[in-house]
């Protein structure tokens, strides 16, 4: 991966006479092939759109269940299968995150089922994290990861991964993180190093309508 664009929207639906935050959000990745014996090919990976509910929100307690369906699709046009960019088909992700915040720290627990649509080659795949995070400083955070992946049967596409990484408050609206983590188990004989950096802008439509 190349570079990683990831837009979201917050909304407050009422449902059933309660309000319910909830985010939508939309992402695709600008990302590059090689094949022995071929040029290094680069376009738009597989593009995902998903809807994040806050379904329980207890700040008194610190505790948070977010449930986060999501479809992940190859961008009309862009030949990310033909490019080996994206799988075939649509994937169907069910993710259920729960999160507690204590008194030093924040732990988060994440599932997550990923089921292939219109594609029969690919099995349908589980996710376990478990992840804690603690602020620094007042615009400082440090967090760490432990994820593993595998099919249903816990027999293939297993892959054991650990992450860290930290963010960075700038300004109001500006937020500097940035990851490195390694495979620590996986079926593929070789392991695999991960790093990214990134820069997150919060944008408040309400706000710069008070500017203008």
């Amino acid at each position: 991966m190349i570079f990683f664009v990831d837009a979201n929207y917050g909304i407050v639906p009422k449902i059933f006479g309660h309000n319910l935050p909830t985010q939508v959000k939309f992402e695709f990745p600008l990302a590059g092939a090689k094949v022995p014996g071929h040029p290094m090919r680069v376009g738009i990976g597989a593009a995902k759109f998903g809807l994040k509910f806050n379904f329980y929100n207890n700040q008194r307690k610190g505790m948070y269940v977010l449930l986060y369906p999501q479809i992940e699709f190859p961008v009309p046009g862009a030949n990310a299968v033909e490019k080996r960019l994206a799988e075939p088909g649509q994937t169907l992700i069910l993710p259920l995150l729960v999160q507690k915040e204590f008194k030093y720290l924040t732990f988060v627990a994440n599932g997550i089922i990923k089921q292939p649509i219109h594609d029969p080659a690919r099995d349908t795949t589980g996710t376990l994290g478990f992840g804690f995070g603690r602020a620094i400083t007042r615009h400082t955070a440090a967090m760490a990861e432990v994820r593993y992946t595998s099919t249903l049967d816990l027999r293939r596409e297993r892959l054991l991964v650990v992450n860290s990484g930290f963010m960075r408050r700038i300004r109001d609206n500006v937020v500097l993180y940035a990851n490195v983590g390694r495979s620590v188990f996986s079926d593929e004989s070789i392991r695999h190093i991960y790093a990214g950096v990134g820069v997150k802008f919060l944008l408040a439509p309400n706000a710069v309508a008070r500017k203008k």
